[in-house]
């Protein structure tokens, strides 16, 4: 414990630090969670409710779901009537739009990964200085106390740096692949929507032509 107190400012700016990016991970993480939901489940509800030609509660069950694969289902239910060409880039700028919000803070994990080790490298660089300042004032009679406590502050400086870094790296990691993987399925439900309004026109459309 001697090292953590002697470790000054830069270790405490460093846990800091570290303590912020585990708090940025697990905010992103719990989101991820929240708006994970099954595509095919959803998808089937949605096509079942419009198959009975209720658009408005298929438009209700998506502003109800949270999450990107809802926000895109919503915004081609509300523009079915666009063309094919015209729908597709709707949904590519709201698909963008939906990453983009989820991907906001995850970029600070990164961010935070680079910065430790620097933190932790100008830590130990003041404890090194430190312990020659020590050295110095003390010459001939060297006591080794103050350079010890001074070169154990740049050692606990090193030591969370690299530990900081390496947790904002594998928190980094994990929600990066949690978001790759929420982005398929958004590339599939948009796939799965698109054939499906393809194959089933307007309920309206469906009305005139029965009558006909």
């Amino acid at each position: 414990m001697s090292m953590v107190w002697e470790g000054g400012i830069c270790f405490w700016a460093t846990v800091a630090l570290t303590v912020a990016a585990a708090i940025v991970f697990l905010d992103r993480l719990l989101r991820l969670r929240k708006i994970a939901i099954d595509p095919q489940d959803f998808l089937q509800g949605v096509f079942n409710v419009l198959d009975k030609g209720q658009t408005d509660e298929a438009q209700a069950i998506c502003d109800e779901t949270p999450g990107p694969l809802a926000a895109l289902v919503a915004e081609a239910i509300a523009h079915r009537e666009s063309d094919e060409r015209h729908l597709r880039e709707i949904l590519a700028t709201t698909a963008h739009a939906e990453l983009s919000r989820l991907e906001r803070r995850t970029m600070l994990l990164s961010l935070f990964a680079q910065i430790l080790p620097l933190f932790g490298l100008i830590g130990a660089f003041v404890g090194g200085y430190a312990a020659l300042t020590a050295i110095d004032a003390a010459a001939p009679l060297v006591q080794p106390g103050a350079a010890v406590r001074a070169a154990a502050g740049a050692l606990s400086c090193a030591i969370a740096g690299l530990i900081g870094a390496c947790l904002c790296y594998a928190g980094h990691y994990v929600l990066v692949s949690k978001t790759d993987a929420l982005s398929l399925h958004m590339d599939s439900c948009v796939a799965l929507t698109l054939d499906y309004l393809a194959r089933n026109p307007e309920p309206e459309e469906a009305e005139h032509g029965a009558e006909a």
